[in-house]
């Protein structure tokens, strides 16, 4: 899941030394803005996932909007096409296109009666990147495993005559 973090008071060494890295590679300045945390497998399982590079664009300014893991994101299309440059009839069509691919949902909110923007539940997202993450993660240990074996390629001949 995603979080943004802003001026985030470090709680422990963990994130102590998390915020240094960040700082390091980004800046103080940018950093005490704030940040959304992406996981790997959104960006590299992008393909997999059906998402072209606008939907990725559209979906990355979602998440930016997601600060807790019980209230999902509600931007206004127009704000996410003024960040992006593009209009809110794209910005529309990209989100179509990622609840058409099971990516998200739209949720209709309505306050005192009128229609407000759309509430975008990003759950299908998470498990479709649960999924992803497990395949990297084997493939991972696959590549590990294979390399043992070249490397060492009597190592598993020992350990079954030990066992």
């Amino acid at each position: 899941m995603t979080e943004e973090v802003e001026n985030k008071p470090a709680n422990d060494e963990a994130d102590k030394k998390d915020d240094k890295v960040l700082i390091k590679k980004w800046g103080k300045e940018a950093i005490d803005v704030g940040y959304t945390v992406l996981p790997k497998a959104l960006l590299q399982g992008q393909a997999r996932l059906k998402i072209s590079a606008t939907d990725l664009a559209v979906l990355i300014h979602l998440i930016e909007h997601w600060w807790r893991p019980d209230e999902m994101p509600w931007p206004k299309k127009a704000r996410i096409a003024e960040r992006l440059a593009v209009t809110p009839k794209i910005v529309q069509r990209s989100i179509a296109r990622l609840e058409e691919e099971g990516l998200l949902k739209r949720v209709n909110r309505f306050n005192n009666g009128r229609r407000v923007s759309n509430e975008y539940d990003l759950s299908p997202l998470v498990e479709r990147i649960k999924a992803v993450s497990l395949d990297m993660a084997k493939a991972k240990e696959e590549a590990a495993q294979a390399k043992r074996k070249a490397v060492r390629p009597g190592a598993r001949k020992r350990t079954q005559a030990a066992a």
